[in-house]
């Protein structure tokens, strides 16, 4: 049909997938602004390719106008299986079209050295393809910067790594299926744009932190921002306070150091609790919020806010997206964050960019899916045959 493009029935089909696999006709319509006849020739497509199945019933209008036909992705449509490698465990999980997690387990780190490691999850992710349905690619989340030509990780100082050509490493452990390697926290970022709080975002400006270490993304047009190589966005390394505490990188003060919960911990004065236990510690002391654990919240957000204004004056963000437990401190003390945002920030609308919390519980590893799914995405006909 004239007019219809690759790209047109790969954005219907993110815009399903960004539904959570399942959407009115009139909202996919609307979404892509098309005319009814080339929606009905792209949802024909679709079908053909067993994507998606059309329910004909729908709901009528609440001006009871004719029912708007439900577009949903079909049971037998691609799926993708998601890993995720972090300081102290690993997880795998098979994921379908809308984002939906289908299996999930994790496991503790049988070891931090790569080659041992790497075994260990290709085993996972091996057996999770060959339970899977239809199965069409891996991707994989590490906490590092990843080089976007090859997979190579140059710096996963919170795993001892050196340098690690990780895309390579897997390919010699893997099934026959398209492998993608990218950093943890812009694959989290890219999963709360398109199925949690980004949604709607023009550019958001993503972070996060875990178990230990601190990451971020900036989103803008639905694409990631990586740099040149894939090393862009690395917020930990902001420095916020150049007398603060040692950092892995080499320097002091990084942001990751004072706002992840090595911070937190440090300032309640619990500097010596082991890596395996910090989660658990974590969850203690915030299950019980002492006027001792606010003002240490407080003071942690303050450094938070500090790495944020920073950030924003170089974004211009419409929307700050706070994952893991930067999000739990930000609702406990939000005003300190505000304040001291608005105080650093160089132009008066960054004080006011909304800030909200993260609402996906599995971010990178959906993330990890993400990029597993992209190329149907980007080319639905060149995976897919009829």
């Amino acid at each position: 049909m004239p007019g219809v493009t690759q790209d047109t029935l790969g954005q219907l089909l993110l815009a399903l997938h960004e539904a959570g696999g399942t959407a009115s006709r009139a909202e996919l319509t609307d979404r892509l602004g098309v005319g009814r006849s080339v929606m009905g020739y792209l949802l024909g497509e679709l079908t053909d390719r067993d994507l998606v199945r059309i329910d004909r019933t729908g709901d009528r209008t609440p001006s009871g106008g004719r029912p708007s036909h439900r577009v949903m992705v079909t049971d037998h449509a691609p799926t993708v299986v998601a890993g995720q490698i972090s300081a102290d465990t690993f997880t795998v999980g098979t994921v379908s079209l809308g984002g939906r997690v289908l299996t999930r387990e994790e496991h503790p780190l049988p070891s931090t050295r790569a080659p041992e490691l790497l075994d260990a999850l290709c085993a996972v992710l091996t057996e999770h393809v060959h339970n899977g349905h239809n199965v069409i690619g891996v991707g994989v989340a590490v906490s590092s910067p990843v080089r976007s030509s090859d997979g190579y990780a140059p710096a996963a100082l919170h795993m001892g790594w050196p340098g690690v050509p990780v895309r390579d490493m897997m390919f010699d452990r893997m099934p026959d299926l398209p492998l993608a390697v990218a950093n943890d926290a812009n694959l989290a970022g890219l999963a709360e744009y398109r199925h949690g709080a980004g949604r709607g975002a023009t550019q958001l400006l993503y972070l996060t932190t875990g178990n230990v270490g601190l990451g971020g993304a900036t989103i803008g047009g639905g694409q990631v921002f990586t740099g040149a190589h894939g090393y862009a966005i690395e917020p930990g390394h902001i420095a916020v306070d150049p007398a603060g505490a040692p950092c892995p990188c080499g320097s002091t003060g990084c942001l990751e150091v004072e706002a992840d919960h090595r911070g937190l911990l440090r300032v309640l004065g619990r500097t010596d609790v082991p890596l395996p236990k910090v989660t658990a510690e974590i969850e203690a002391v915030l299950a019980d919020p002492t006027p001792q654990l606010m003002a240490a919240v407080r003071a942690v957000n303050k450094r938070l806010a500090i790495g944020l204004a920073s950030l924003a004056n170089i974004v211009d963000a419409d929307r700050i997206v706070l994952g893991g437990t930067l999000g739990r401190l930000y609702a406990l003390e939000p005003d300190v964050v505000r304040t001291t945002l608005a105080a650093r920030a160089f132009l008066t609308e960054m004080a006011h960019t909304p800030i909200v919390v993260g609402e996906l519980a599995d971010a990178v590893l959906l993330g990890a899916a993400e990029l597993a799914f992209q190329p149907l995405l980007d080319n639905p006909r060149g995976v897919v045959g009829n």
